[in-house]
């Protein structure tokens, strides 16, 4: 049985009342990779998406712009709602990062970080090297961690997020913030040798090779043109989505024992189907 969203620590579907997942969007299109997340908030219902708008203006991207690709991205959950019957609660980073609330939190983040030489050595590491010249980088993790520490005190008891978070994760625990955390499945690039891992929700992540990423836009022809590219365990990854789906739907899907035995072009040829037939045909025809 292929468990929705493919969280690594299943147990704990069941033992928190709020969770939540930070997720983005960006200027190229919406990420499939977005689906084990629905997916996610559909199994479990008091998830919330916790939408990071915010930083993305951090990242330089003008109001408008942000307000524009937001849009978009919100767009795409209601259409992944008319086929899945389901609408996941959105919480916006806006909504409550210029509150006086939220401001104390990050102010005293950041004098701890600012205080202690080795935490903040962690926390410029954690800076890619193309945002390093932009005036907000130093202070961009430490409102991931005040965004943490925020709803932690909100009553959230478990952060999920992908494993690319680990390093920022690691970080908070030295903070001392008081969350459960757990990583749903890695996401992969087609188009590479290797399956190089990507997040989920950035469009332009596409791992140390340049690979390429299937976006909810793109036509039935691209969508399999990609995935025609992808190694066996991109592939595989991608058939456990289109499974979860077609399990969601009640149409066809293959459990992970059978994912797990196909190779070459038997599981190129499966994932294209399943994909077509649970992710981009309904995507499409929701419009």
């Amino acid at each position: 049985m292929i468990i929705a969203g493919g969280i690594i620590v299943p147990e704990l579907q069941n033992l928190y009342e709020k969770s939540f997942f930070g997720i983005g969007f960006g200027i190229e299109g919406t990420p499939i990779d977005i689906l084990p997340i629905y997916h996610l908030s559909q199994l479990m219902p008091n998830l919330n998406l916790l939408v990071v708008d915010e930083f993305l203006k951090f990242n330089g991207l003008d109001d408008g712009l942000v307000s524009k690709l937001k849009s978009r991205f919100v767009n795409s959950i209601i259409k992944l709602s008319r086929i899945f019957g389901f609408t996941p609660e959105i919480l916006y980073c806006s909504e409550f990062m210029s509150s006086q609330e939220y401001v104390n939190v990050f102010n005293t983040i950041k004098d701890k970080i600012l205080s202690c030489h080795e935490l903040l050595e962690q926390v410029l590491q954690t800076i890619p090297e193309n945002k390093k010249s932009l005036l907000s980088a130093k202070e961009y993790p430490m409102h991931e961690f005040a965004c943490v520490k925020f709803l932690s005190d909100q009553g959230y008891l478990l952060k999920i997020g992908p494993s690319k978070e680990m390093e920022y994760d690691k970080i908070m625990k030295s903070l001392g913030l008081s969350i459960n955390i757990c990583y749903i499945l890695d996401a992969y690039a087609l188009g590479t040798k290797t399956a190089d891992i990507v997040v989920h929700y950035i469009p332009g992540s596409r791992g140390p090779n340049n690979g390429q990423r299937i976006f909810l836009e793109d036509d039935k022809d691209k969508v399999k043109a990609k995935l025609l590219l992808g190694c066996d365990e991109a592939l595989r990854y991608f058939c456990r989505i289109a499974s979860v789906s077609g399990i969601l739907k009640g149409k066809r899907h293959l459990c992970d024992e059978e994912i797990h035995a196909l190779y070459g072009k038997k599981l190129k040829r499966e994932a294209v189907s399943l994909v077509l037939e649970n992710i981009v045909n309904p995507y499409q025809e929701a419009d």
